[in-house]
């Protein structure tokens, strides 16, 4: 039996535990180990999503390991890369100062794992991550890491692909069932933001949402780690199934929230957006509604007061976001590796 390692980045956390039980049920012999720890005996390959914590300690076990027997990387990657309006020696040196900055920040132990330097660790890789993403594809590709990138957003895959990266772009969008549920809920909770501020655009752009809708009698809640605390797998379906309106706003012009748009709509709550790159399938006003930002309150506040038109939007998102399981979507994906 094949044995397929998950990277889990927080002990438990849920994306690698759906996708050890997926794996399992493909057939296949799932091994879960945290990111830092030695890595298990044995595996034809490695399922990494994210990543949500560093790379070191996992590419630096695998540079050691003979080729003839160093395990496939599949490597799922959601986080952003840095700005495309840089020009690509900015991106690819930043992105080599960075990742030198992260390697010099981790050292490894008698046991086989590896452990982050105390003070100085924190200190070198707090910031920049960004490039620090970019960087680490250049580092598998220039240590010969055979790595395979699962990339569904169109815009991104064209961006690697032109680098030279070896993309496979997936079904998309797919799902997780244990994101979603049809609750039937009273949706008392008009508009709702979740997720983190991280960026003062974010911050600048939620603050003005905010009153703008106040002056409509809309109250938004912020589920931000702030206002209040973060939710997670049933109470976040809870949650949004008693919402009506999720509220994208980007860190960036480029980035992809297609996560946020992904639990929305197995939810049924309408996504109103700022307008994005080529990430996602969902159109607007097909799929969910997007609007600049300035009239983002007075969208939000027309959908509030028109229940059939928000419902027939939503419905669709859902029609679109069921197409394809997730587990469907990884059994191609481990085809697509290890043949």
């Amino acid at each position: 039996m094949k044995r397929i390692g998950i990277v889990d980045w927080s002990r438990g956390d849920g994306v690698a535990l759906l996708h050890t039980r997926i794996v399992r049920n493909l057939g296949y012999e799932p091994a879960i180990f945290y990111f830092e720890e030695k890595l298990p005996d044995t595996l034809t390959a490695i399922l990494l999503y994210g990543p949500w914590g560093s790379m070191v300690p996992l590419i630096n076990q695998l540079r050691a390991i003979p080729p003839e027997t160093r395990p496939r990387l599949i490597w799922w990657l959601t986080e952003q890369m840095p700005n495309p309006a840089f020009p690509e020696w900015l991106r690819y040196w930043g992105g080599y100062l960075r990742n030198l900055m992260e390697r010099s920040a981790y050292h490894p132990r008698m046991d086989g794992s590896w452990k982050k330097r105390e003070s100085i660790g924190n200190l070198l890789t707090s910031k920049a991550l960004r490039f620090r993403y970019y960087g680490d594809l250049y580092w598998l590709r220039n240590a010969n890491i055979r790595t395979l990138i699962i990339q569904a957003s169109p815009w991104s895959n064209q961006f690697l692909t032109k680098r030279g990266f070896k993309v496979f772009a997936p079904p998309h969008p797919s799902y997780y069932p244990e994101w979603g549920a049809t609750l039937k809920l009273e949706r008392d909770i008009p508009v709702l933001w979740i997720g983190k501020v991280a960026t003062r655009r974010r911050r600048h752009l939620l603050n003005q949402v905010q009153k703008e809708l106040g002056k409509y009698g809309v109250e938004m809640l912020r589920i931000d780690g702030e206002s209040n605390p973060y939710v997670f797998g049933d109470e976040r379906t809870v949650l949004l199934n008693r919402t009506k309106v999720v509220l994208n706003v980007l860190r960036a012009k480029w980035d992809n929230n297609a996560m946020r748009f992904h639990m929305a709509a197995l939810n049924r709550a309408l996504i109103v957006s700022e307008p994005m790159l080529n990430h996602t399938p969902f159109q607007p006003d097909v799929h969910l509604v997007e609007a600049e930002i300035e009239e983002i309150p007075h969208r939000i506040h027309y959908y509030l007061n028109h229940e059939e038109e928000r419902q027939a939007i939503t419905e669709r998102a859902y029609a679109l976001i069921t197409q394809h399981k997730r587990e469907d979507v990884i059994a191609q994906i481990l085809v697509e590796a290890l043949q």
